[in-house]
């Protein structure tokens, strides 16, 4: 009896795993299709929905440092305003 539950788990099992795999790669196929599928201009305006700004300051050594950062908000914005201040804190003891 142990051994046809084992046998039984055992192909229940394996029948489980294979469709899961061909699931996966098939989402996988059609993520790969839909990005082929994008034009240059569209790939330029994904490019510049996330920009990189710069800022230049005084550490606390004494030292000047700049520290690039990405940001997707409006500058001034409070969103922008966050992601600055993250970036500069991050790196204001660095001397």
């Amino acid at each position: 009896m142990k051994k046809l539950f084992f046998i039984g788990a055992l192909a229940f099992s394996a029948f489980t795993f294979a469709n899961k795999k061909e699931l996966k790669t098939e989402v996988r196929q059609e993520k790969i299709s839909v990005m082929k599928e994008l034009t240059k201009e569209q790939k330029n305006v994904l490019a510049l929905l996330i920009q990189w700004w710069s800022v230049s300051y005084t550490n606390a050594c004494g030292g000047t440092n700049t520290v690039f950062f990405q940001s997707n908000n409006a500058d001034g914005s409070a969103g922008f305003i966050r992601e600055l201040a993250f970036a500069v804190n991050s790196t204001y003891g660095d001397c």
